[in-house]
């Protein structure tokens, strides 16, 4: 994969003051941001205030996605390298603190590898917490199974051990992602590379009952593991590797092992419900790949595979399907 070259950290501003048409122009763009629901064109008051907030870094194009976190807009910086700048929404930016929560992803400025987007720059001006991450061509898997379906059984087994080299280089410098779903997976020409590594826990370690009255959850309901669910302070790696097991299933079988209308429904399950076998939803699946997700999924992270590095020895060791 074609390095992307680092641009310069941002760097966190507090102004002391704030002059009343800043205040005016602030409150006016996150009422436009919040009442603009998903998937609809971003406002083009908004769009522009983006662009000229960040003129002097970044050439601000589009919006191409939106997530539970962030908007992400495409962008160029000043040597024409096309990048994918994250701007948080509304209620995370009066529920967060600014400069914890960009403090917190600092460090994913140091985690660099070839499966994992790199952080390349974040920051505060006036009202925008934004944050840059290397722009990966190619659809999400989310994009991927919502055309196919489900997933060959090979391409799946590629894609997982891509992923969990992502994960295991991640976990051994200290870092866990806590939100591995689809729509955090790039099918890159070179491969699967992980999306937004960090944002969960930045959240998680300094959200506010404010934030959780808002209605945003760390993790998605569909991935999540029944530690997070729990609301387990102790969230370690192996949440990740349920996460995984998750998606590995959803990719075979063209579900989630859990789905129901009530997201509440699911959370349940994920801690209470039976762990379902993949094989009887697609016969095709080789059993030792059926026992592997199983055991992904497993409700007590004791007996789920204990590290990326097991599970990747274990999935290469499959037959090929």
């Amino acid at each position: 994969m074609t390095a992307v070259p680092r641009a310069p950290r941002g760097r966190l501003r507090r102004s002391g003051g704030r002059r009343p048409s800043a205040a005016l122009r602030r409150r006016s763009v996150l009422a436009n941001l919040a009442r603009t629901s998903p998937g609809a064109a971003v406002p083009r008051d908004v769009l522009s205030l983006v662009q000229s907030v960040l003129a002097d870094r970044y050439t601000v194009e589009r919006e191409i996605a939106r997530g539970g976190a962030a908007r992400v807009f495409m962008a160029r910086d000043h040597s024409g390298t096309r990048v994918a700048l994250k701007v948080l929404h509304p209620e995370l930016t009066v529920s967060l603190a600014a400069e914890r929560f960009l403090r917190e992803i600092s460090v994913l400025a140091g985690i660099s590898h070839p499966r994992i987007s790199r952080l390349l720059d974040y920051g505060e001006r006036e009202w925008l917490v934004y944050y840059v991450m290397e722009f990966v061509e190619g659809p999400t898997l989310r994009e991927y199974l919502d055309h196919v379906g489900r997933a060959p059984v090979k391409e799946t087994v590629v894609g997982t051990c891509q992923i969990l080299e992502a994960l295991q280089f991640a976990h051994e410098h200290g870092v866990v992602h806590r939100d591995v779903k689809p729509e955090n997976i790039k099918l890159s020409p070179a491969g699967a590379v992980l999306m937004d590594f960090g944002i969960a826990k930045a959240v998680a370690a300094y959200g506010t009952s404010r934030l959780t009255r808002s209605g945003f959850t760390v993790g998605t309901s569909a991935y999540m593991s029944p530690e997070q669910v729990a609301g387990d302070r102790a969230i370690d790696h192996r949440a990740d590797l349920y996460s995984l097991g998750c998606v590995m299933f959803e990719c075979l079988a063209g579900e989630p092992p859990y789905q129901h209308l009530d997201d509440r429904l699911v959370l349940s399950m994920h801690q209470r419900g039976p762990i379902p076998d993949v094989r009887k939803k697609r016969r095709d699946v080789p059993p030792k790949l059926g026992k592997l997700v199983t055991r992904a999924l497993a409700k007590n992270p004791d007996e789920r595979w204990q590290t990326a590095a097991e599970m990747r020895t274990a999935l290469e060791a499959c037959p090929p399907g």
